[in-house]
């Protein structure tokens, strides 16, 4: 299983072309089509909470515990806020200190909001979405390039994957800290795939959310949305390419791969 980081060149997995005809019409610009009418996927790019995994409630607690160390109340601020989805944990931590008065540097209110989060997430029977490893390890052995692109914090995805044997299977993290414009802006797509050293058009995401879907398909990518049944606010999918009720749902064979034997 290649390293984390590794600059190994993959095969390119191509769809077959009356599939690629339909996504061409269906979604304009979002796949490489070559003279043959073929459309090439090289690399498969996942959003982390809510996508792989939900992290809702240890999101909740670090919050919480940030808000009391610093004298107030999480419940005080608004519910959007409280059920909010696919914002940056740096952009929630300015919301808190503007709106409660705080004084202390953001940097530190990071660390103690991190140090939060990544104890709550050691101390509870974390499991990933239904069908997430397997859609993983099976693009993987197809030979595509994979990658997260999240709003979240690289060392807390990192301890995560690393806790279900999966950070290996990713070639590149890009975390929230790394753009200047989050999501929706495409620039967090944009930029892994620029890292990655492929086009968008051979990029498929997958998604959770209403602005991770806006985000994606702004870069010029293909995008599967995956319903998170435990979400706290319903999600507006409906501009993805494909709207799925779980990874369970999803063929890793439908985005191509190495072609198998034929007998003769």
């Amino acid at each position: 299983m290649p390293r984390k980081g590794s600059k190994r060149t993959r095969p390119r997995v191509i769809f077959p072309a009356p599939v690629a005809a339909a996504m061409h019409r269906r979604a304009g610009t979002i796949g490489a089509v070559d003279g043959a009418g073929k459309t090439t996927i090289r690399a498969v790019i996942f959003d982390f909470d809510e996508t792989m995994i939900d992290l809702e409630p240890q999101h909740a607690i670090a919050d919480a515990i940030l808000c009391r160390s610093m004298g107030n109340d999480y419940m005080e601020l608004p519910e959007e806020y409280r059920k909010g989805s696919g914002r940056r944990v740096i952009d929630d931590i300015r919301e808190m200190r503007d709106r409660f008065g705080w004084t202390r540097p953001i940097e530190e209110l990071e660390g103690a909001r991190r140090e939060a989060f990544d104890e709550a997430c050691r101390s509870s029977a974390l499991s990933l979405l239904p069908g997430v490893e397997r859609s993983v390890r099976a693009l993987l052995e197809r030979g595509l390039t994979l990658a997260v692109t999240s709003s979240a914090v690289r060392g807390s995805i990192e301890e995560i994957l690393r806790r279900f044997e999966l950070l290996d299977a990713f070639a590149l993290i890009v975390d929230g800290s790394e753009v200047e414009r989050p999501k929706p802006d495409p620039e967090p797509y944009l930029l892994t795939a620029r890292k990655l050293g492929v086009s968008p058009a051979e990029c498929l995401v997958f998604e959770d959310s209403t602005v991770g879907v806006a985000s994606a398909k702004s870069a010029g990518m293909k995008c599967i949305a995956v319903r998170n049944p435990m979400a706290k606010t319903a999600q507006d999918l409906s501009e993805a390419d494909e709207v799925l009720d779980s990874f369970e749902q999803f063929d890793p064979a439908s985005v191509g791969g190495r072609p198998e034997r034929r007998s003769s």
